[in-house]
């Protein structure tokens, strides 16, 4: 577990997002790092979060992209890109188990085809603004 001064040291750069909920015992992998997740945590493109058995989370990234992890996931915030001034960017995510609610955000609301939900089976480009994925255990 990395100490809080990791974490002050990671919030100096750009980030992608923000933990908004955290119920249960989740983890954030940074790198080498394993972070106990707290609310007002700050995530960067490569994070992982994973929920255990009994636990959720939820992420506002800086557009306004809402997602929910529901227990036993596994998630990859793969790439995020933003230009508060002009709007444009994009997102990219794998869920690699689990469940997952997407809202879209500004980016899918100007350039849906910006965003990309990546699972073992099948990648997602996003053309809709709420949806649920699940990707089961095997």
């Amino acid at each position: 577990m990395a100490s809080a001064a990791v974490r002050a040291d990671e919030s100096d750069r750009s980030h992608a997002g923000i933990l908004k909920v955290v119920r249960g015992d989740v983890q954030v992998q940074r790198k080498e790092q394993k972070l106990t997740a707290q609310v007002g945590d700050r995530l960067f493109a490569g994070d992982r979060v994973v929920t255990a058995a009994d636990a959720a989370a939820g992420i506002t990234l800086r557009d306004d992209t809402l997602m929910s992890l529901g227990p036993k996931s596994s998630f990859v915030l793969e790439g995020f890109a933003f230009n508060e001034s002009s709007g444009d960017g994009n997102v990219a995510v794998r869920l690699a188990k689990g469940t997952l609610r997407y809202v879209s955000g500004l980016i899918g609301k100007q350039a849906p085809d910006r965003q990309m939900v990546n699972t073992p089976t099948a990648t997602i480009g996003i053309r809709g603004t709420d949806f649920i994925v699940e990707v089961a255990d095997e």
